[in-house]
């Protein structure tokens, strides 16, 4: 009898026991889910709002070209300021040897009047004197030897009449051909002065080209204003959506921090709590920041190349903190990959394993064994790769302890 009441209680024990772990499993099972689908939102959310960003540095690019092209034509408009300034000097000085040349040439106008004068005068009283002589015939010659006393009076005088006549002659023939020689320059001053108009005529032109490329550039610069304007104001758009959706994905973030809670697992771990993911005989083979690649050349390396004294290849990893596995399985140059959420915005990135010990959706504890080291991937050989995600974005892991 008293076996068959033991037998009884241990039979109710466990069934209670099968329908306690029935019930605790189905609850971890929703849980899951309901984890899954809050990272899977997160994730999504993280993602529209990269790509609201990348919106927003295309508009910033744009905003920048347009600033530079406004900023040229400003370059231009300068230059076409400056070389319109220097044609109307141009322009002012040609004016100013017109002038000039308006001036020589009155002046040689008014010397040639005065010659003509000078001449018409010299050739009447020539004709004057040669009319006279001709009207009286040999009466001047007459008059010439009775006013002469001796042989020498007369042919003096006969000499003076004719030197007379041959002054006169000369004084004819200087005055005509300084009259000539005038008119020659006059002609040559008009010609000056006529190329002298074509220039400025060109110059003036030019000037109007360069008014008329001026007001051109000038309605450019505008277009270039108004450009940038639109950019920024776009800018300013994708930023301020991708700032709202940053808050969104924040949210979905807690969310899914908030069933590692639930699970009884510890989020708001400070720095220095966290574990390192390797056995304590380590060292790095590379840092986190810029370095040169072997397969890429220049680069920044998001993480730190974790090698070990002795027994790198297949020594475990440790996941650092409680969490959800959201990743474990190949992933580019990181070969095998394990990734997942610890909280606090927080995600850790193992790379180039050679083999699992979890799976995408599993929740881990802190000191779990969740890999194992290897050289898959872009690798040169064995060791771990370890990169630290804050809130999307790759931080440098040693922040962390």
């Amino acid at each position: 009898m008293k076996k068959r009441r033991k037998f009884s209680l241990i039979l109710v024990f466990v069934l209670i026991t099968a329908m306690f772990s029935a019930s605790f499993m189905s609850s971890f099972a929703v849980s899951q889910e309901e984890y899954d689908k809050a990272q899977e939102e997160a994730k999504a959310a993280r993602a529209a709002t990269e790509a609201k960003r990348k919106e927003a540095k295309s508009a910033a690019k744009k905003a920048a070209e347009a600033v530079a092209n406004f900023e040229e034509a400003e370059k231009q408009l300068e230059a076409l300021a400056g070389d319109i300034e220097t044609k109307k000097v141009e322009i002012a000085n040609t004016e100013a040897k017109i002038e000039n040349k308006l001036a020589e040439i009155e002046a040689k106008k008014a010397e040639m009047e005065a010659k003509e004068k000078e001449i018409e005068e010299q050739n009447n009283a020539l004709n004057n004197r040669l009319t006279a002589m001709y009207k009286n015939g040999n009466a001047g010659m007459v008059d010439v030897l009775l006013n002469s006393e001796s042989m020498d009076d007369l042919l003096s005088n006969v000499g003076m009449v004719h030197r007379i006549l041959e002054s006169d002659e000369k004084l004819l023939k200087k005055l005509q051909k300084d009259y000539k020689k005038l008119k020659q320059l006059k002609k040559e001053l008009e010609a000056e002065k006529a190329a002298l108009e074509a220039e400025r005529a060109t110059l003036e032109d030019q000037q109007i080209g360069l008014e008329a490329k001026e007001v051109e550039t000038e309605e450019l610069k505008k277009r270039y204003q108004k450009e940038a304007d639109e950019m920024h104001a776009l800018q300013a758009q994708k930023e301020a959506e991708a700032a709202e959706m940053a808050a969104d994905a924040l949210q979905k973030q807690l969310q899914a921090e908030q069933m590692i809670i639930d699970a009884g697992g510890q989020i708001d771990m400070a720095p220095g709590e966290y574990l390192w993911p390797t056995a304590s005989n380590w060292q790095l083979s590379d840092k986190y920041g810029w370095r040169m690649c072997p397969f890429h050349g220049r680069e920044f390396h998001n993480g730190l190349d974790i090698v070990l004294t002795s027994g790198t290849r297949g020594a475990p990893v440790y996941a650092i903190a409680d969490g959800y596995v959201t990743r474990a399985s190949w992933y580019g140059g990181y070969g095998n990959c394990i990734q997942y959420a610890v909280g606090n915005g927080y995600s850790v990135l193992y790379g180039h394993l050679s083999g699992y010990n979890c799976r995408a959706g599993q929740y881990v504890t802190k000191g779990s064994v969740l890999g194992y080291i290897g050289s898959t991937g872009a690798s040169t050989g064995p060791h771990l790769h370890f990169t630290v995600f804050q809130n999307g974005s790759h931080i440098n892991p040693f922040s962390l302890y």
